[in-house]
């Protein structure tokens, strides 16, 4: 069914409020996951609603945290989130990153000790919105065995960046895996087949089961390079950021009472910083004409495309998700109002 995007986030927000987290934090969680499900990640969206339901009741998250900062340098700074909900660690993240950057030029903010932060898209377009150039890395529960092996030891580690550009920003959020593990995840609930080339079994043998898959390895995206890029981003969000490697994480999905803490890194480049803002804004027009001067695709369009469509027509919800989320008491749209929407 179609849902209205106003109507999801309003419920989410609702749902988390009930579990005892407060107003804005609510608000920027439901914010984040419907910004998703508007982008066409659904993966990342309200799939990962029964997730933190299930650690906010287990106390694996902490619904009212309490932050520490520790800021040893000017422009670097570590938030010790007290296992806060991915979404709200990480846009205090992304505020404290840009306003250090507009200060400094540069600025970095690591996350410790938080939940999983949703699509990192979400920080970075924030931060350009802003003003700034960002990146933002992190470290996941183990998915992507190393080149050559058949245990996984690394996470699906995505890797995002963007920046400020007309008619918006321009922006790059993947995974290092083949597949995200949320769309596996995704899969497996529903007893839909993934793709040839997105995963192994235990045994390393090749698999279209979803469930299979969860218990084998995701592979690599780019074969050997992205695993070496994994590696990168285990070293900037795991060792460096998070205190926490991958092959250390418990999967929450699995077992909603251990807590899983991955590692986040947000660093974040004041444009003006490096010269005339004006002239970073005319170059960043440059390279969009010459991309679509050659019938090319520039990242993020897609993603601008869908959330301009979906915030017209509603979010696509199936079936099976819809069901758990009613039993978690989100009401995502009743009869009449579903039937009002287009699709």
């Amino acid at each position: 069914m179609r849902v209205a995007a106003d109507l999801a986030r309003a419920e989410v927000a609702r749902a988390l409020r009930g579990l005892g987290v407060p107003d804005a934090d609510a608000l920027g969680t439901a914010e984040v996951l419907i910004e998703a499900e508007l982008d066409g990640v659904g993966s990342h969206g309200l799939a990962r609603m029964p997730q933190y339901v299930q650690q906010l009741r287990t106390g694996a998250l902490n619904a009212r945290p309490a932050f520490r900062w520790e800021a040893l340098r000017p422009g670097v700074a570590t938030l010790y989130a007290d296992h806060a909900l991915g979404p709200v660690a990480a846009l205090a993240a992304t505020d404290a990153a840009v306003a250090r950057a507009r200060e400094c030029g540069v600025g970095a903010v690591a996350v410790r000790g938080s939940g999983h932060v949703g699509p990192l898209s979400a920080y970075v377009i924030r931060a350009a919105l802003s003003g700034a150039v960002a990146l933002a890395f992190a470290n996941t529960p183990p998915a992507m065995a190393a080149w050559g092996a058949a245990s996984p030891v690394l996470g699906t580690n995505p890797i995002a960046i963007a920046a400020p550009g007309m008619p918006h920003p321009i922006v790059v959020d993947s995974s290092l895996t083949v597949a995200a593990r949320g769309k596996i995840l995704s899969a497996a609930k529903t007893g839909a087949p993934i793709p040839a080339g997105w995963a192994v079994d235990a045994h390393g043998r090749p698999t279209t089961d979803a469930k299979a898959a969860l218990n084998g390895a995701l592979l690599p995206a780019g074969d050997a390079k992205g695993y070496a890029l994994s590696v990168l981003v285990e070293i900037l969000a795991g060792v460096l950021a998070g205190d926490v490697l991958s092959a250390e994480l418990p999967m929450p999905w699995v077992d909603p009472d251990k807590t899983s803490a991955p590692g986040f890194l947000l660093v974040a480049f004041a444009v003006d910083a490096f010269g005339d803002g004006a002239a970073f804004a005319r170059r960043a027009a440059a390279l969009r004409e010459t991309i679509v001067a050659t019938g090319g695709r520039v990242p993020g369009d897609r993603r601008w495309a869908s959330r301009a469509d979906r915030a017209a027509q509603g979010i696509e919800v199936g079936d099976a998700l819809a069901g758990e989320l009613e039993r978690l008491d989100i009401r995502l749209a009743p009869p009449a109002a579903a039937d009002r929407l287009p699709g």
